[in-house]
């Protein structure tokens, strides 16, 4: 259950962090006694964020709950709008990585310690970026080898997070679909054996993490079939 809140920045600014269990979130009543989370650090990745605090059974706590807002949402605004995403219900626990992000977006976290069935104030609150896409493959070219063929090639992407590679193409300037995939980083080519002539085809190439994560896509090649 996520718990939805609206929190002027001048409210949550002196908050901190609390939590609980991410498959049994609970809905927790206010505690102002109860207190706040102020030693967490955060490390972006490209399309999650991963969180470092200090185990709490020493202090007599259950965890933490922590919130977000969506990507880029209510940045420069006065208002920031604030979803449960997770229950952490070990006092013991310390590390959450939030995944299924969007990359080269900013995040707002604030995060409220528990006890029982209640949470304290908001605590401390992070906003933070995740990693740009990737970029994109280089030397594009392609070549219509026969009627019904057009060959594609490509340099290997530089970066060795990348585990695959997709092909997109474009009919007489329609969507891009994506029509195949090449998934070894060192494998730069595609053949297109779908063409026909009289039509326009344009093409291009994603490079795709193991993570998930995008590169942005490259130069547009263009082929007028004969």
């Amino acid at each position: 259950m996520k718990k939805l809140t609206q929190l002027s920045l001048m409210v949550i600014l002196p908050l901190l962090m609390t939590g609980c269990n991410p498959k049994t979130m609970v809905n927790h009543k206010l505690d102002l006694k109860l207190p706040k989370l102020h030693d967490v650090t955060a490390i972006a990745d490209s399309t999650a964020v991963g969180f470092e605090w200090q185990p709490l059974a020493s202090k007599g706590l259950d965890g933490i709950n922590i919130y977000r807002t969506e990507a880029n949402s209510y940045r420069g605004s006065g208002t920031k709008q604030l979803t449960k995403i997770a229950t952490i219900s070990s006092p013991f626990a310390s590390h959450y990585v939030d995944g299924g992000l969007k990359q080269n977006s900013t995040y707002t976290y604030t995060f409220t310690t528990i006890r029982g069935g209640y949470e304290s104030a908001h605590g401390k609150i992070i906003e933070i970026k995740t990693l740009p896409f990737l970029s994109p493959v280089s030397f594009f070219q392609g070549t219509q080898k026969t009627k019904r063929i057009v060959k594609l090639i490509w340099r290997p992407h530089p970066d060795k997070r990348v585990k695959m590679y997709k092909v997109e193409r474009s009919l007489d300037s329609s969507n891009w679909k994506w029509v195949g995939t090449l998934k070894n980083r060192m494998m730069v080519e595609y053949i297109d054996t779908y063409v026909a002539s009289g039509h326009k085809y344009q093409y291009r190439v994603i490079a795709v993490g193991f993570d998930g994560s995008i590169s942005k896509p490259s130069s547009v090649v263009t082929i007028n079939a004969r």
